[in-house]
């Protein structure tokens, strides 16, 4: 383990600053901003996956020739393609001459009518064979995958149950990946984090809401305006929307803890804070004891926050260019 020496700005180290103001305010204006001069030359790709899956995410070239590399993003729940984090690591990344790919899981980023299925996070097989397709038609030398949060959680899944003949990945960068959901929805649950439990609650539901406008045969409408938690969505919805009988099942099937990362198809970098309030740092005592896993705690940071300077960079966007360029 490595407790790297990132340090926040003054004023700006409270954890609950880090994590709201990475996404909202200023930074999001900002980052829309810088990211404009690129937004012409974006390419909105759609997925072949196994059993007739479909998945969508964004290609953006740093010039008309094909770069030598692709770093490949996956957004965090309930966000997307054009989240505020997506675009500002997209952004360095185009800067500095390197091809980005945004994926969106299924059901983010309004691509609800392409499957019938709901989304759960259990659904890694889908991204594998949705990654398989991206680099049988484009050409790269090599790929980077990163993930934010549940999407960190994803990529990590990826180097652990893809093999070369499906993916290739030169590495894997995790930010704040989920490594136990039980753990994380508990955190989530508890009511020093009802700000966040109740975004996520109003996220979830506007997602499932809009799945309803394709799919109207889905019989949770009336049911879900009388869920009010977390906890309580994933204990009605989770036995009848997912193969898992308990919502405690459900979350044990995309736990990254225990003996799953034991191998990995590329090396694997995760990156956690300690004043992270929805992942559980200490977690990573559970961590399968893997020489591919390169494991980053700051003290500083909270959830996928990691802001720099009161212009607002993150760290994030900086890490993950210095480990594609080294």
């Amino acid at each position: 383990m490595i407790t790297e020496n990132y340090q926040p700005p003054y004023g700006l180290g409270n954890r609950h600053l880090q994590t709201i103001l990475s996404s909202v305010g200023p930074r999001r204006l900002r980052v829309r901003k810088a990211y404009a001069r690129h937004q012409q030359g974006e390419q909105e790709m759609l997925l072949s996956c196994h059993d007739g899956i479909r998945l969508s995410g964004i290609w953006n070239r740093a010039t008309s020739k094909t770069a030598p590399q692709l770093v490949i993003l996956i957004h965090g729940w309930e966000g997307s393609a054009s989240s505020s984090y997506m675009l500002s690591m997209t952004t360095k990344l185009l800067n500095a001459g390197i091809d980005v790919f945004r994926l969106n899981l299924r059901d983010h980023g309004d691509t609800h009518h392409l499957n019938e299925g709901i989304f759960n996070s259990t659904l890694v097989a889908e991204v594998i064979s949705g990654l398989h397709d991206l680099q049988a038609r484009l050409d790269y030398q090599q790929y980077t995958l990163v993930g934010f949060s549940l999407g960190g959680n994803f990529a990590l899944r990826v180097a652990a149950l893809a093999d070369d003949s499906q993916v290739k990945l030169a590495r894997v960068v995790a930010f704040c990946p989920a490594l136990h959901a039980a753990r994380s929805n508990a955190e989530l649950n508890a009511p020093h984090n009802y700000i966040y439990g109740q975004y996520f609650v109003r996220k979830w539901k506007r997602s499932l809401y809009k799945k309803l406008e394709h799919f109207p045969h889905y019989e949770y409408r009336d049911s879900l305006s009388d869920m009010k938690t977390l906890d309580e969505m994933n204990h009605k919805l989770v036995p009848v929307y997912t193969p898992y009988a308990s919502k405690e099942d459900y979350f044990e099937a995309y736990a990254i803890t225990g003996d799953v990362l034991a191998s990995t198809i590329c090396p694997c970098y995760l990156h956690f804070a300690r004043d992270d309030m929805m992942i559980p740092y200490q977690d990573i005592e559970l961590l399968a004891d893997n020489p591919d896993l390169h494991i980053t705690v700051t003290e500083k940071g909270g959830h996928c926050g990691f802001l720099m300077n009161w212009k607002l960079d993150s760290w994030q966007d900086y890490r993950v260019l210095d480990l594609v360029t080294r």
